[in-house]
């Protein structure tokens, strides 16, 4: 086994995740990539009879640690390197994929009142289940002249987080209302690697593309989410507790759980 220096980057995509290791001077030394098992879930929910409409994308937060974990193993074999010579690691997702999880960061659709419940699966970039809301929060960013409009080519996705996040509140409030954070799946993934510390890492890459947030604004306002939908209106507060980091930024040493461990394995 070499014991030189590596790091290792994590990407996960819309069917699989790829691991690959190189050195500190940029040399690839090994990389493996491992599909998903569920693949993209686009026409029944695993395990029910549950029938999904055309315009929707989920994913199984279990495959993506199950999957990493397999690509890992495999690219580290290949690389010969000790576990020892791993220094850091970087992840990416593709975004926006986002999760609704308890506290402690036990994805929803994982818990057995919420396993028939589409709303409460992650939501792929692809989701497309969200229209009429994405274009309610433009209509209304609009009438209000919201600053934040000038960064986003003056019209908010029908993929980025808010459209995603007022579709779970308005078609399965108890979903909703059951979840203690809404993360970007790149958030989690990093939450699990890094533990379950008292603050959730979140990317500030993410938020400033995905979730309308700015280092000099932060988040859109209480008023502007109120005129959206009134249930909408403490999102931020109590629905996106974490602290932002910049890309590069260590969220912290690894020591994170065993993949599975918060998925009811």
């Amino acid at each position: 086994m070499h014991t030189l220096p590596a790091v290792l980057g994590l990407d996960f995509g819309t069917e699989a995740v790829r691991a690959l290791f190189v050195d500190l001077s940029g040399r690839e030394l090994a990389s493996a990539a491992v599909p998903y098992a569920h693949r993209q879930i686009t026409h029944q929910l695993p395990g029910t009879q549950r029938k999904l409409p055309p315009t929707f994308a989920l994913q199984h937060p279990a495959d993506w640690l199950e999957s990493a974990t397999q690509a890992v193993i495999a690219a580290r074999q290949r690389a010969q390197l000790s576990a020892e010579a791993v220094i850091g690691i970087g992840v990416d997702f593709t975004s926006c994929t986002v999760l609704p999880t308890t506290s402690d960061g036990t994805p929803l659709c994982v818990l057995e009142a919420f396993a028939h419940e589409p709303m409460a699966w992650a939501k792929l970039w692809k989701h497309h289940g969200a229209q009429s809301q994405a274009a309610r929060l433009s209509r209304i960013s609009h009438a209000r002249h919201e600053p934040f409009l000038g960064r986003y080519g003056g019209a908010i996705s029908l993929e980025w987080l808010f459209p995603k996040l007022l579709e779970t509140l308005e078609c399965a409030p108890q979903v909703y209302h059951a979840a203690d954070l809404f993360l970007e799946a790149g958030d989690w993934v990093v939450w699990q690697l890094v533990g379950i510390p008292p603050v959730v890492p979140r990317s500030t890459c993410q938020a400033g593309y995905k979730a309308l947030w700015s280092a000099a604004d932060g988040y859109p306002s209480h008023d502007f989410f109120a005129a959206v939908n009134p249930g909408l209106s403490d999102v931020v507060a109590h629905k996106l507790s974490g602290i932002l980091l910049a890309p590069g930024t260590a969220a912290g040493g690894l020591g994170g759980t065993r993949p599975g461990q918060y998925l009811g394995q």
